[in-house]
């Protein structure tokens, strides 16, 4: 009896565990957006940002860091923005989504000219 329910038990174990790494296989370890820039009126920024927060979250993406005033320059000749943000995508397909679904028309529409996003892969831990 203890036999077969040890089996069972490994086998429920075995199927879990593989299908968590199915799903870490399928959706990888995405990608993240780094956005940077000189914000010079931040109330009517800030007022703008649930706009572009609705359409982050609605395409899996997930602030990791940052904020006005929270990047701090540590080496290096160039200052940088007092808005920076880090988000975590799930995929760039994921991103390429949000942004044609709203973060370009936002950035265009709110962001100063001196703005600047970078996208970086995510390494698989």
């Amino acid at each position: 009896m203890k036999s077969v329910l040890l089996a069972t038990t490994s086998l429920i174990v075995g199927i879990g565990v593989g299908i968590g790494a199915s799903l870490h296989a399928a959706t990888g370890p995405g990608v993240y957006t780094v956005y940077e820039a000189n914000v010079t009126d931040e109330a009517a920024y800030t007022k703008a940002l649930p706009d572009v927060e609705k359409v982050i979250k609605e395409n899996t993406g997930v602030r990791v860091a940052g904020g006005f005033n929270k990047a701090k320059l540590i080496d290096g000749k160039t200052p940088v923005g007092n808005r920076y943000v880090i988000i975590k995508w799930d995929s760039e397909e994921a991103f390429a989504k949000a942004e044609a679904g709203g973060i370009k028309a936002w950035l265009t529409k709110n962001a100063p000219a001196d703005y600047r996003q970078i996208m970086v892969e995510g390494i698989a831990q």
